[in-house]
């Protein structure tokens, strides 16, 4: 019989957490994406989300930032200097996924594997 290991055990917390949340696998990666660089304190456009295509295709990003947006996850904001730019932000909402997400993976780290 398999151990369960802390692994799979995270990466369950993390489903149950998606779930709540209502987010899908393409819209983790971009809340991922726009919520790493909320942290890092950088400008994050509308533009350069519609540009990750290693996400997927700008037609599916765009949808996926309006669903998120939808969802209460995203925000956008308009620049103040050019107001063709607009700036993806993650909402309060967003951000307490993330940190459910941290807890989860602190409290997984917690785990001591079995011999």
């Amino acid at each position: 019989m398999l151990k369960f290991s802390a692994y799979l055990s995270i990466c369950d917390s993390i489903k149950d957490i998606n779930h709540r949340y209502k987010v899908a696998d393409k819209e983790v990666m971009v809340l991922d994406v726009v919520v790493k660089k909320h942290m890092e304190q950088e400008d994050f456009r509308v533009l350069d989300l519609i540009l990750l295509s290693q996400i997927a295709s700008q037609a599916t990003l765009h949808n996926v930032m309006t669903q998120l947006i939808s969802k209460k996850l995203l925000e956008t904001e308009p620049s103040l200097n050019d107001g063709r730019v607009k700036f993806v932000r993650p909402t309060a909402l967003a951000l307490n996924r993330l940190a459910e997400c941290d807890s989860a993976v602190m409290a997984c780290a917690q785990i001591q594997p079995s011999p």
